[in-house]
Protein backbone atom coordinates (compact mmCIF):
# COMPACT_ATOMS: atom_id res chain seq x y z
CA UNK A 1 0.00 0.00 0.00
CA UNK A 2 1.13 3.65 -1.05
CA UNK A 3 -0.17 6.36 1.47
CA UNK A 4 0.76 9.70 0.71
CA UNK A 5 -0.65 12.39 2.71
CA UNK A 6 -1.81 16.05 1.10
CA UNK A 7 -4.03 18.35 1.37
CA UNK A 8 -6.86 18.81 -1.31
CA UNK A 9 -7.72 22.43 -1.83
CA UNK A 10 -11.62 23.74 -2.62
CA UNK A 11 -12.46 20.08 -2.40
CA UNK A 12 -15.54 19.49 -4.31
CA UNK A 13 -18.93 18.32 -2.33
CA UNK A 14 -19.98 14.73 -2.72
CA UNK A 15 -23.70 15.50 -2.93
CA UNK A 16 -23.29 17.64 -5.93
CA UNK A 17 -22.51 16.46 -9.57
CA UNK A 18 -19.00 17.23 -10.84
CA UNK A 19 -17.95 17.73 -14.43
CA UNK A 20 -15.21 18.68 -16.37
CA UNK A 21 -17.19 21.64 -17.87
CA UNK A 22 -18.67 22.45 -14.43
CA UNK A 23 -15.46 23.31 -12.80
CA UNK A 24 -14.18 25.25 -15.63
CA UNK A 25 -18.18 27.54 -14.71
CA UNK A 26 -17.21 27.56 -11.17
CA UNK A 27 -13.62 28.80 -11.63
CA UNK A 28 -14.24 31.67 -14.46
CA UNK A 29 -17.28 32.50 -11.22
CA UNK A 30 -14.74 32.74 -8.60
CA UNK A 31 -11.69 34.09 -10.32
CA UNK A 32 -12.98 35.58 -13.97
CA UNK A 33 -9.72 37.41 -14.84
CA UNK A 34 -7.34 34.70 -13.11
CA UNK A 35 -5.01 33.22 -15.53
CA UNK A 36 -6.21 29.62 -17.24
CA UNK A 37 -4.21 28.69 -20.32
CA UNK A 38 -1.26 29.85 -22.14
CA UNK A 39 0.22 29.01 -25.50
CA UNK A 40 3.80 28.58 -25.73
CA UNK A 41 5.27 31.36 -27.46
CA UNK A 42 6.75 28.95 -30.76
CA UNK A 43 2.59 29.13 -31.37
CA UNK A 44 3.61 30.04 -34.69
CA UNK A 45 5.00 27.08 -36.06
CA UNK A 46 1.79 24.77 -35.20
CA UNK A 47 -0.44 28.22 -36.54
CA UNK A 48 -0.52 30.91 -38.20
CA UNK A 49 -1.54 33.14 -34.93
CA UNK A 50 0.23 34.70 -32.54
CA UNK A 51 0.17 33.37 -29.20
CA UNK A 52 -2.78 33.56 -27.05
CA UNK A 53 -3.40 34.21 -23.53
CA UNK A 54 -7.11 33.13 -21.83
CA UNK A 55 -8.50 33.86 -18.40
CA UNK A 56 -10.59 31.61 -17.08
CA UNK A 57 -13.30 33.96 -17.80
CA UNK A 58 -12.19 34.22 -21.43
CA UNK A 59 -12.34 30.76 -21.64
CA UNK A 60 -15.46 29.71 -19.96
CA UNK A 61 -17.18 32.25 -22.76
CA UNK A 62 -15.41 30.56 -25.72
CA UNK A 63 -16.09 26.98 -24.38
CA UNK A 64 -19.96 27.74 -23.76
CA UNK A 65 -19.92 29.61 -27.59
CA UNK A 66 -18.60 26.00 -28.73
CA UNK A 67 -21.03 23.63 -27.15
CA UNK A 68 -23.58 25.71 -28.47
CA UNK A 69 -22.92 25.63 -31.72
CA UNK A 70 -22.14 21.89 -31.53
CA UNK A 71 -25.94 21.44 -30.20
CA UNK A 72 -27.07 24.26 -32.80
CA UNK A 73 -25.58 21.82 -35.86
CA UNK A 74 -27.64 19.09 -34.50
CA UNK A 75 -24.80 17.05 -32.83
CA UNK A 76 -27.08 14.89 -29.95
CA UNK A 77 -25.74 13.83 -26.30
CA UNK A 78 -23.43 10.49 -26.99
CA UNK A 79 -22.36 11.32 -30.52
CA UNK A 80 -18.83 10.79 -31.22
CA UNK A 81 -16.57 13.49 -32.11
CA UNK A 82 -12.87 12.80 -33.49
CA UNK A 83 -10.35 15.68 -32.41
CA UNK A 84 -6.65 16.31 -33.68
CA UNK A 85 -5.16 19.28 -31.80
CA UNK A 86 -1.40 20.47 -31.16
CA UNK A 87 -0.90 21.45 -27.51
CA UNK A 88 -2.52 24.80 -28.07
CA UNK A 89 -5.35 26.67 -26.10
CA UNK A 90 -8.08 24.97 -28.36
CA UNK A 91 -7.41 21.52 -27.49
CA UNK A 92 -8.93 22.08 -23.34
CA UNK A 93 -11.39 24.48 -25.00
CA UNK A 94 -12.66 21.75 -27.78
CA UNK A 95 -12.70 19.32 -25.08
CA UNK A 96 -14.29 21.28 -22.31
CA UNK A 97 -17.09 22.15 -24.92
CA UNK A 98 -17.66 19.09 -26.30
CA UNK A 99 -18.58 17.82 -22.75
CA UNK A 100 -20.60 20.72 -22.41
CA UNK A 101 -22.73 19.57 -25.07
CA UNK A 102 -22.92 15.74 -23.95
CA UNK A 103 -20.82 14.93 -26.84
CA UNK A 104 -18.08 12.07 -26.16
CA UNK A 105 -14.10 12.94 -27.62
CA UNK A 106 -11.94 10.78 -29.08
CA UNK A 107 -8.60 12.40 -28.93
CA UNK A 108 -5.97 11.38 -31.38
CA UNK A 109 -2.58 12.53 -31.78
CA UNK A 110 -1.30 14.82 -34.35
CA UNK A 111 0.73 12.21 -35.96
CA UNK A 112 -1.60 10.14 -36.95
CA UNK A 113 -2.40 10.55 -40.84
CA UNK A 114 -5.36 8.95 -43.44
CA UNK A 115 -4.38 4.95 -42.12
CA UNK A 116 -4.58 5.51 -38.38
CA UNK A 117 -7.70 8.62 -38.97
CA UNK A 118 -9.53 5.88 -41.05
CA UNK A 119 -9.24 2.68 -38.83
CA UNK A 120 -10.57 4.71 -36.01
CA UNK A 121 -12.86 6.30 -37.52
CA UNK A 122 -14.60 2.51 -39.07
CA UNK A 123 -14.13 1.38 -35.12
CA UNK A 124 -15.93 4.45 -33.74
CA UNK A 125 -18.31 5.80 -36.43
CA UNK A 126 -17.88 9.45 -35.15
CA UNK A 127 -20.32 12.49 -36.27
CA UNK A 128 -17.44 14.79 -36.64
CA UNK A 129 -14.40 15.52 -37.07
CA UNK A 130 -12.03 18.51 -35.64
CA UNK A 131 -8.67 19.93 -36.48
CA UNK A 132 -6.55 22.59 -37.52
CA UNK A 133 -6.21 24.47 -41.05
CA UNK A 134 -2.36 24.48 -41.08
CA UNK A 135 0.27 22.95 -38.33
CA UNK A 136 3.53 22.69 -38.68
CA UNK A 137 3.88 22.92 -42.69
CA UNK A 138 0.92 20.48 -42.77
CA UNK A 139 -2.85 20.68 -43.28
CA UNK A 140 -4.53 18.22 -41.26
CA UNK A 141 -8.15 20.00 -42.01
CA UNK A 142 -7.38 18.98 -45.24
CA UNK A 143 -7.02 15.25 -44.38
CA UNK A 144 -9.83 15.16 -42.02
CA UNK A 145 -12.22 16.49 -45.10
CA UNK A 146 -10.76 13.30 -46.97
CA UNK A 147 -11.45 10.91 -44.63
CA UNK A 148 -14.48 12.34 -43.96
CA UNK A 149 -15.70 11.69 -47.61
CA UNK A 150 -15.98 8.21 -47.70
CA UNK A 151 -17.39 7.57 -44.30
CA UNK A 152 -21.26 8.26 -43.94
CA UNK A 153 -21.27 8.41 -40.24
CA UNK A 154 -19.39 11.95 -40.35
CA UNK A 155 -21.67 14.74 -40.64
CA UNK A 156 -19.68 17.56 -40.19
CA UNK A 157 -15.98 18.58 -40.20
CA UNK A 158 -14.68 21.63 -38.41
CA UNK A 159 -11.20 23.88 -37.65
CA UNK A 160 -9.35 26.38 -35.88
CA UNK A 161 -7.37 28.85 -38.56
CA UNK A 162 -7.51 30.48 -41.22
CA UNK A 163 -7.63 29.48 -45.11
CA UNK A 164 -9.50 26.10 -43.93
CA UNK A 165 -10.65 24.18 -46.93
CA UNK A 166 -14.18 23.92 -48.46
CA UNK A 167 -16.69 21.84 -46.44
CA UNK A 168 -14.78 22.81 -43.07
CA UNK A 169 -16.64 25.23 -41.04
CA UNK A 170 -14.75 27.83 -38.80
CA UNK A 171 -14.41 27.09 -34.89
CA UNK A 172 -13.20 30.51 -34.54
CA UNK A 173 -16.01 31.92 -35.94
CA UNK A 174 -18.23 30.86 -33.49
CA UNK A 175 -16.41 31.67 -30.50
CA UNK A 176 -16.46 35.16 -32.34
CA UNK A 177 -20.31 35.11 -32.57
CA UNK A 178 -20.31 34.33 -28.53
CA UNK A 179 -22.56 31.98 -26.75
CA UNK A 180 -26.31 32.27 -27.03
CA UNK A 181 -29.16 32.57 -24.59
CA UNK A 182 -30.83 30.05 -23.10
CA UNK A 183 -28.11 27.22 -23.98
CA UNK A 184 -27.91 24.51 -21.00
CA UNK A 185 -25.24 21.45 -20.51
CA UNK A 186 -26.06 18.16 -21.99
CA UNK A 187 -25.32 15.07 -20.12
CA UNK A 188 -24.07 12.22 -21.69
CA UNK A 189 -24.26 8.43 -20.16
CA UNK A 190 -21.79 7.70 -21.88
CA UNK A 191 -17.72 8.34 -22.29
CA UNK A 192 -16.37 11.48 -22.05
CA UNK A 193 -12.78 10.86 -23.56
CA UNK A 194 -11.24 7.95 -25.81
CA UNK A 195 -7.71 7.58 -25.99
CA UNK A 196 -5.98 4.69 -27.90
CA UNK A 197 -3.08 2.63 -27.34
CA UNK A 198 -1.45 -0.43 -28.88
CA UNK A 199 -1.34 -3.92 -27.43
CA UNK A 200 0.62 -7.13 -28.94
CA UNK A 201 -1.00 -8.27 -32.09
CA UNK A 202 -3.49 -5.41 -31.80
CA UNK A 203 -2.41 -2.07 -33.34
CA UNK A 204 -5.28 0.21 -32.00
CA UNK A 205 -6.88 -0.53 -28.82
CA UNK A 206 -9.80 2.42 -27.63
CA UNK A 207 -9.90 3.32 -24.16
CA UNK A 208 -12.88 4.74 -22.98
CA UNK A 209 -12.90 7.36 -19.94
CA UNK A 210 -15.81 8.75 -18.40
CA UNK A 211 -16.01 11.95 -16.62
CA UNK A 212 -15.23 10.50 -12.89
CA UNK A 213 -12.23 8.61 -13.73
CA UNK A 214 -10.71 12.10 -15.38
CA UNK A 215 -11.53 14.03 -11.97
CA UNK A 216 -9.93 11.34 -9.94
CA UNK A 217 -6.43 11.68 -12.33
CA UNK A 218 -6.77 15.01 -11.71
CA UNK A 219 -7.11 14.62 -7.57
CA UNK A 220 -4.47 12.41 -7.17
CA UNK A 221 -1.91 14.73 -8.78
CA UNK A 222 -3.34 17.78 -6.79
CA UNK A 223 -3.46 15.90 -3.38
CA UNK A 224 -0.08 14.77 -4.55
CA UNK A 225 1.53 17.42 -4.87
CA UNK A 226 -0.44 19.69 -2.62
CA UNK A 227 -1.59 22.36 -5.82
CA UNK A 228 -3.64 25.15 -5.20
CA UNK A 229 -4.88 27.38 -7.38
CA UNK A 230 -1.24 30.09 -7.51
CA UNK A 231 0.24 26.63 -9.71
CA UNK A 232 1.42 26.74 -13.33
CA UNK A 233 1.41 23.31 -14.71
CA UNK A 234 3.83 23.50 -17.79
CA UNK A 235 2.35 20.56 -19.82
CA UNK A 236 5.04 19.54 -22.89
CA UNK A 237 2.26 16.19 -23.34
CA UNK A 238 -0.60 15.81 -25.94
CA UNK A 239 -3.79 15.68 -24.10
CA UNK A 240 -4.77 13.03 -25.90
CA UNK A 241 -2.69 10.65 -23.55
CA UNK A 242 -2.47 9.75 -19.95
CA UNK A 243 0.46 11.88 -19.38
CA UNK A 244 -1.43 15.03 -20.62
CA UNK A 245 -4.43 14.25 -18.51
CA UNK A 246 -2.56 13.73 -15.58
CA UNK A 247 -0.09 16.35 -15.51
CA UNK A 248 -1.95 19.11 -17.67
CA UNK A 249 -6.10 18.73 -18.17
CA UNK A 250 -7.37 17.22 -15.11
CA UNK A 251 -5.26 18.99 -12.25
CA UNK A 252 -6.02 22.49 -13.80
CA UNK A 253 -9.61 21.71 -13.76
CA UNK A 254 -9.17 20.24 -10.31
CA UNK A 255 -6.92 22.65 -9.07
CA UNK A 256 -8.24 25.87 -10.53
CA UNK A 257 -4.17 26.25 -11.31
CA UNK A 258 -2.86 27.94 -14.82
CA UNK A 259 -1.90 25.41 -17.51
CA UNK A 260 1.21 26.58 -19.79
CA UNK A 261 1.26 24.11 -23.15
CA UNK A 262 4.58 22.69 -24.86
CA UNK A 263 4.26 21.78 -28.26
CA UNK A 264 6.17 20.39 -30.37
CA UNK A 265 8.97 19.47 -27.61
CA UNK A 266 12.19 21.68 -28.35
CA UNK A 267 14.37 22.67 -25.46
CA UNK A 268 15.59 26.10 -25.34
CA UNK A 269 11.39 27.16 -26.11
CA UNK A 270 10.75 24.90 -23.06
CA UNK A 271 13.67 26.50 -21.08
CA UNK A 272 12.41 30.03 -22.27
CA UNK A 273 8.89 28.87 -20.75
CA UNK A 274 10.09 27.18 -17.46
CA UNK A 275 11.77 30.68 -16.57
CA UNK A 276 9.06 33.05 -18.03
CA UNK A 277 5.99 31.80 -17.03
CA UNK A 278 6.29 31.29 -13.10
CA UNK A 279 5.99 27.31 -13.98
CA UNK A 280 5.75 25.41 -10.50
CA UNK A 281 5.12 22.16 -11.77
CA UNK A 282 6.67 20.17 -14.68
CA UNK A 283 7.17 16.42 -15.80
CA UNK A 284 9.95 15.24 -18.23
CA UNK A 285 11.20 12.09 -19.77
CA UNK A 286 14.40 11.18 -17.73
CA UNK A 287 16.94 12.30 -20.60
CA UNK A 288 15.27 15.69 -20.76
CA UNK A 289 15.27 16.12 -16.93
CA UNK A 290 18.70 15.10 -16.81
CA UNK A 291 19.46 17.99 -18.91
CA UNK A 292 18.19 20.45 -17.42
CA UNK A 293 19.57 19.80 -14.14
CA UNK A 294 23.00 19.42 -15.42
CA UNK A 295 22.55 22.74 -17.14
CA UNK A 296 21.49 24.41 -13.71
CA UNK A 297 18.25 25.09 -14.97
CA UNK A 298 16.35 23.82 -12.36
CA UNK A 299 18.16 25.66 -9.53
CA UNK A 300 18.13 29.07 -11.43
CA UNK A 301 17.00 31.83 -9.36
CA UNK A 302 14.09 32.59 -12.02
CA UNK A 303 13.41 29.05 -11.94
CA UNK A 304 10.01 28.78 -9.77
CA UNK A 305 9.66 24.76 -10.06
CA UNK A 306 8.35 23.57 -6.07
CA UNK A 307 8.05 19.92 -8.25
CA UNK A 308 9.76 18.33 -10.67
CA UNK A 309 8.59 14.59 -11.89
CA UNK A 310 10.34 12.29 -13.47
CA UNK A 311 8.75 10.06 -16.49
CA UNK A 312 9.24 7.02 -16.90
CA UNK A 313 8.50 4.60 -20.17
CA UNK A 314 8.96 1.17 -20.21
CA UNK A 315 12.01 1.03 -22.08
CA UNK A 316 13.94 2.72 -19.35
CA UNK A 317 12.16 1.06 -16.22
CA UNK A 318 14.71 0.22 -13.88
CA UNK A 319 17.65 2.37 -15.44
CA UNK A 320 19.94 4.02 -12.75
CA UNK A 321 19.35 7.93 -11.87
CA UNK A 322 21.92 10.45 -13.61
CA UNK A 323 20.92 13.26 -11.90
CA UNK A 324 18.40 14.07 -9.66
CA UNK A 325 15.93 17.11 -8.87
CA UNK A 326 17.62 19.39 -5.21
CA UNK A 327 15.48 18.60 -2.49
CA UNK A 328 13.59 21.61 -2.53
CA UNK A 329 11.89 21.50 -6.01
CA UNK A 330 10.14 18.30 -4.90
CA UNK A 331 11.00 15.68 -7.00
CA UNK A 332 8.29 13.23 -8.08
CA UNK A 333 7.76 9.83 -10.24
CA UNK A 334 5.28 9.51 -12.88
CA UNK A 335 4.36 6.16 -14.56
CA UNK A 336 2.21 6.07 -17.26
CA UNK A 337 0.95 2.30 -16.74
CA UNK A 338 0.20 0.86 -20.07
CA UNK A 339 -1.71 4.35 -21.56
CA UNK A 340 -4.42 3.43 -19.14
CA UNK A 341 -3.65 5.82 -16.35
CA UNK A 342 -0.85 7.53 -14.59
CA UNK A 343 0.37 6.79 -11.17
CA UNK A 344 2.17 9.50 -9.25
CA UNK A 345 4.86 9.25 -6.24
CA UNK A 346 6.28 11.07 -4.48
CA UNK A 347 9.46 11.07 -1.88
CA UNK A 348 10.67 7.61 -3.54
CA UNK A 349 14.19 7.93 -3.74
CA UNK A 350 14.30 5.76 -0.89
CA UNK A 351 12.40 3.20 -2.31
CA UNK A 352 13.55 1.28 -5.58
CA UNK A 353 13.61 4.31 -8.47
CA UNK A 354 11.62 2.66 -12.21
CA UNK A 355 9.54 0.28 -10.48
CA UNK A 356 5.68 0.36 -9.34
CA UNK A 357 3.79 -0.13 -6.14
CA UNK A 358 2.33 -3.32 -5.44
CA UNK A 359 -1.51 -3.93 -4.62
CA UNK A 360 -3.66 -0.66 -3.12
CA UNK A 361 -2.88 2.69 -4.40
CA UNK A 362 -4.45 5.47 -2.38
CA UNK A 363 -3.50 8.97 -0.64
CA UNK A 364 -5.36 10.45 2.60
CA UNK A 365 -6.79 13.65 3.30
CA UNK A 366 -7.48 15.31 6.35
CA UNK A 367 -8.12 11.92 8.03
CA UNK A 368 -10.09 10.55 4.58
CA UNK A 369 -8.71 8.49 2.23
CA UNK A 370 -9.26 7.93 -1.45
CA UNK A 371 -8.41 4.61 -3.16
CA UNK A 372 -7.32 5.46 -6.92
CA UNK A 373 -6.30 1.95 -8.37
CA UNK A 374 -4.89 -1.40 -7.41
CA UNK A 375 -1.88 -3.19 -9.02
CA UNK A 376 -1.55 -7.17 -9.20
CA UNK A 377 0.73 -9.56 -11.16
CA UNK A 378 -1.62 -11.67 -12.68
CA UNK A 379 -1.15 -14.64 -15.32
CA UNK A 380 -0.77 -14.06 -19.03
CA UNK A 381 -1.28 -15.68 -21.70
CA UNK A 382 1.77 -17.63 -22.56
CA UNK A 383 2.16 -20.28 -20.19
CA UNK A 384 4.37 -19.46 -17.28
CA UNK A 385 4.21 -15.46 -17.91
CA UNK A 386 3.00 -12.89 -15.68
CA UNK A 387 1.44 -9.34 -16.72
CA UNK A 388 1.07 -6.31 -14.69
CA UNK A 389 -2.62 -5.11 -14.56
CA UNK A 390 -4.63 -2.48 -12.64
CA UNK A 391 -8.58 -2.00 -11.42
CA UNK A 392 -10.29 0.69 -9.63
CA UNK A 393 -11.97 3.78 -11.10
CA UNK A 394 -8.92 5.63 -12.18
CA UNK A 395 -8.90 2.93 -15.10
CA UNK A 396 -10.75 3.26 -18.18
CA UNK A 397 -12.88 1.07 -19.73
CA UNK A 398 -11.25 -1.78 -21.97
CA UNK A 399 -11.91 -5.63 -21.81
CA UNK A 400 -11.32 -7.34 -18.70
CA UNK A 401 -8.75 -10.06 -18.43
CA UNK A 402 -11.64 -12.76 -18.50
CA UNK A 403 -12.91 -11.21 -22.05
CA UNK A 404 -9.10 -11.53 -23.18
CA UNK A 405 -8.42 -15.03 -21.59
CA UNK A 406 -11.92 -16.10 -23.15
CA UNK A 407 -12.14 -17.73 -19.54
CA UNK A 408 -14.00 -17.06 -16.31
CA UNK A 409 -11.86 -14.69 -14.73
CA UNK A 410 -10.17 -15.87 -11.06
CA UNK A 411 -12.35 -13.81 -8.22
CA UNK A 412 -9.10 -12.64 -7.46
CA UNK A 413 -8.80 -11.15 -10.78
CA UNK A 414 -12.21 -9.87 -11.69
CA UNK A 415 -12.01 -6.24 -12.61
CA UNK A 416 -8.51 -5.75 -13.68
CA UNK A 417 -7.41 -5.01 -17.03
CA UNK A 418 -3.71 -5.64 -18.54
CA UNK A 419 -1.58 -2.81 -18.95
CA UNK A 420 0.49 -4.60 -22.12
CA UNK A 421 3.81 -4.77 -19.33
CA UNK A 422 4.92 -8.35 -18.57
CA UNK A 423 6.57 -7.90 -14.59
CA UNK A 424 7.72 -9.98 -11.97
CA UNK A 425 7.44 -9.18 -8.12
CA UNK A 426 10.75 -8.26 -6.47
CA UNK A 427 10.61 -6.91 -2.56
CA UNK A 428 6.95 -6.01 -3.02
CA UNK A 429 7.52 -4.06 -5.72
CA UNK A 430 6.80 -4.50 -9.56
CA UNK A 431 9.56 -4.91 -12.28
CA UNK A 432 8.92 -4.41 -15.32
CA UNK A 433 9.75 -7.21 -17.93
CA UNK A 434 10.07 -6.05 -21.67
CA UNK A 435 7.59 -7.74 -24.34
CA UNK A 436 9.82 -8.14 -27.55
CA UNK A 437 6.17 -8.12 -29.55
CA UNK A 438 5.60 -4.07 -28.25
CA UNK A 439 7.34 -1.08 -29.40
CA UNK A 440 7.92 2.19 -27.18
CA UNK A 441 8.91 5.03 -30.00
CA UNK A 442 9.03 8.87 -28.95
CA UNK A 443 5.89 8.26 -26.19
CA UNK A 444 3.45 5.89 -28.88
CA UNK A 445 3.18 2.24 -27.85
CA UNK A 446 3.43 0.30 -31.19
CA UNK A 447 2.37 -3.35 -32.13
CA UNK A 448 5.22 -4.95 -33.17
CA UNK A 449 2.79 -7.05 -35.99
CA UNK A 450 1.45 -3.70 -37.27
CA UNK A 451 5.15 -2.71 -38.44
CA UNK A 452 5.42 -6.15 -39.77
CA UNK A 453 2.76 -6.23 -41.92
CA UNK A 454 3.51 -2.45 -43.21
CA UNK A 455 6.97 -3.23 -44.30
CA UNK A 456 6.10 -6.55 -45.39
CA UNK A 457 3.62 -4.75 -47.79
CA UNK A 458 6.30 -3.37 -49.63
CA UNK A 459 6.40 -5.34 -53.13
CA UNK A 460 10.46 -5.12 -53.24
CA UNK A 461 10.80 -7.40 -50.16
CA UNK A 462 10.04 -11.10 -49.80
CA UNK A 463 10.01 -10.66 -45.88
CA UNK A 464 10.74 -8.20 -43.57
CA UNK A 465 10.09 -7.77 -39.73
CA UNK A 466 10.79 -4.95 -37.12
CA UNK A 467 12.98 -4.94 -34.50
CA UNK A 468 14.36 -2.33 -31.62
CA UNK A 469 17.10 -0.89 -30.62
CA UNK A 470 17.21 1.02 -27.30
CA UNK A 471 18.08 5.00 -27.44
CA UNK A 472 18.21 7.25 -24.50
CA UNK A 473 15.57 9.85 -25.94
CA UNK A 474 13.52 8.26 -28.34
CA UNK A 475 12.76 4.95 -26.22
CA UNK A 476 13.52 2.26 -28.55
CA UNK A 477 14.78 2.82 -31.88
CA UNK A 478 12.86 1.13 -35.13
CA UNK A 479 14.96 -0.99 -37.53
CA UNK A 480 13.64 -3.01 -40.31
CA UNK A 481 14.82 -6.07 -40.88
CA UNK A 482 14.21 -7.50 -44.48
CA UNK A 483 14.53 -10.26 -47.30
CA UNK A 484 15.02 -8.33 -50.52
CA UNK A 485 13.87 -9.83 -53.89
CA UNK A 486 17.24 -10.34 -56.00
CA UNK A 487 15.85 -8.81 -59.02
CA UNK A 488 14.94 -5.66 -57.13
CA UNK A 489 16.76 -2.56 -56.01
CA UNK A 490 16.46 -1.84 -52.48
CA UNK A 491 16.59 1.60 -50.11
CA UNK A 492 15.39 2.93 -46.77
CA UNK A 493 14.31 6.03 -48.90
CA UNK A 494 12.15 3.81 -51.46
CA UNK A 495 10.67 1.34 -48.17
CA UNK A 496 9.57 5.09 -46.63
CA UNK A 497 8.34 6.13 -49.65
CA UNK A 498 6.09 3.77 -49.93
CA UNK A 499 5.07 4.08 -46.59
CA UNK A 500 4.21 7.94 -46.93
CA UNK A 501 2.34 7.15 -49.88
CA UNK A 502 0.54 5.22 -47.98
CA UNK A 503 -0.35 7.61 -45.41
CA UNK A 504 1.73 5.86 -42.55
CA UNK A 505 2.18 8.20 -39.15
CA UNK A 506 5.30 8.71 -39.29
CA UNK A 507 6.74 7.58 -36.41
CA UNK A 508 6.13 3.96 -37.64
CA UNK A 509 8.54 4.80 -40.12
CA UNK A 510 12.20 2.88 -39.62
CA UNK A 511 15.37 5.09 -38.77
CA UNK A 512 17.60 1.80 -40.80
CA UNK A 513 17.38 -1.10 -43.07
CA UNK A 514 19.06 -4.32 -42.26
CA UNK A 515 19.17 -6.54 -44.86
CA UNK A 516 19.10 -10.27 -43.90
CA UNK A 517 18.79 -14.14 -45.30
CA UNK A 518 15.79 -15.05 -43.67
CA UNK A 519 13.72 -13.87 -40.97
CA UNK A 520 13.72 -16.19 -38.37
CA UNK A 521 10.46 -17.84 -36.67
CA UNK A 522 9.27 -20.51 -34.28
CA UNK A 523 7.47 -23.44 -35.22
CA UNK A 524 4.15 -21.13 -34.75
CA UNK A 525 5.32 -18.80 -37.32
CA UNK A 526 5.90 -16.18 -34.40
CA UNK A 527 9.01 -14.02 -34.88
CA UNK A 528 11.77 -14.51 -32.72
CA UNK A 529 13.21 -11.09 -32.37
CA UNK A 530 15.90 -11.61 -30.40
CA UNK A 531 17.46 -13.53 -33.13
CA UNK A 532 17.79 -10.94 -35.97
CA UNK A 533 20.61 -9.58 -34.66
CA UNK A 534 22.73 -12.11 -34.91
CA UNK A 535 22.31 -12.50 -38.71
CA UNK A 536 24.44 -9.45 -38.19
Amino acid sequence: MTSLAAPQPNRPQDNARITPAGLLRRHAAQAPDALALLDPPNRRILAPSAPRRLSFGEAEIAVEAMAAYFAHLGLAPGDCIVVQLPNLVESPLTLLAAWRAGLTVAAVPMLWRATELAKACDMLEPAALIGMSSCAGERPADLLRDVAATRLSIRFVMGFGADLPDGVSSLDDAILDGPPAGFGPRANSGPALITFTARAGEPVVPLFRDEKALLLQGAMTVMALSLDRHDVLLNPYPLAGPIGIALGLAPWLIGGTALALHDPFDHAVFVQQILTTGATVTALPGTVLDRLLDEGIVTDPQCALRHVGRVWSVPNLGERLSAEAPAERGGFDLYPLGDLACLIERDSRRLVRGTLPSGVFQMADQGETTTFLETALVAGTEPGAKTIAVRGPLVPKVRSLAATSGETADRNTQGFVETGMAGETRNDRLHVVRDPELVYHGGFTIAASELDGLYQAFPRFLDAACFVLPDPVMGDRIFAAVVPDPSMPVSLAALRDFLNERSVASYKLPDKLLIVRSIPRDTHGRILRDQILKQI
